[in-house]
């Protein structure tokens, strides 16, 4: 089931920043990286699909249904930027403030949710007193609480030493399997990431270099990263791809 279509994308800042006719698709179950270097268009592209920022013209679909924000975003979890608590909270009090936006959300919810990103045993301990890996894991909960379908994370391993990107990793691949959700996640660290998602896109400048599965990637012989980079080097030279 397609639970998100983007066609058409284009939000520009100047002729090399912004995306530009991006279009990309999101099934139940896939896990679909968009990767590319800082300044690529990663987070102008998500924050386009959410809402937060009006993009130049789109056609956007969630759920098989014209994008509402209102309506879509019940269905959606995002991690956009560093996350932000409030750190005199508790984890557990942190997540029960948001039972008024979504109408599922319950103290046993909250529980279990906690229990799902490893935090059970943290639950009652001040967010002021979290390690930046148990801070992600918070903000992972907070983007699953209200188990969504579609699950969209802008660069959700920078600052995690290789055991806790190891750990989310497993994490994520876990609630793709059990919830069949659809993971939308940005990065631009290849070699971290090898045979992870079942579809790559991959981004330069805002232009889409490679969009598809894994498969042709796999059949030319070359790491996510030598693909990642001859794409690069074509595009460079002006090879189409």
């Amino acid at each position: 089931m397609n639970i998100l279509k983007v066609g058409n994308l284009t939000k520009a800042y100047d002729d090399k920043c912004g995306v530009f006719g991006l279009d990309l698709s999101v099934d139940s179950g896939d896990i679909v990286l968009v990767l590319g270097p800082n300044g690529a268009g990663k987070t102008t592209t998500f924050q386009s699909i959410l809402g937060l920022i009006s993009s130049s013209y789109s056609e956007i679909t969630a759920f098989s249904k014209p994008f509402n924000r209102t309506e879509s975003l019940q269905r959606i979890g995002a991690m956009i930027s560093k996350p932000v608590f409030y750190e005199y909270l508790t984890g557990e009090e942190h997540l029960r403030m948001l039972s008024g936006l979504y109408p599922n959300v319950t103290e046993v919810t909250v529980g279990d949710t906690l229990g799902v990103v490893g935090l059970g045993h943290a639950k009652n301990k001040r967010i002021s007193q979290y390690s930046s890996g148990m801070k992600q894991r918070l903000d992972l909960a907070r983007a699953i609480v209200h188990k969504p379908s579609l699950l969209i994370l802008d660069e959700p391993f920078n600052g995690l030493d290789i055991e806790a990107k190891f750990d989310f990793k497993n994490l994520l691949l876990q609630l793709q399997k059990e919830y069949e959700m659809g993971i939308l996640i940005s990065s631009h660290m290849a070699g971290d990431l090898e045979h992870f998602a079942n579809k790559v896109l991959i981004l330069y400048e805002g232009q889409t270099l490679y969009s598809g599965s894994f498969e042709p990637i796999d059949e030319s012989g070359l790491t996510l990263e030598a693909f990642y980079l001859k794409c690069l080097d074509d595009y460079r030279k002006g090879v189409k791809q």
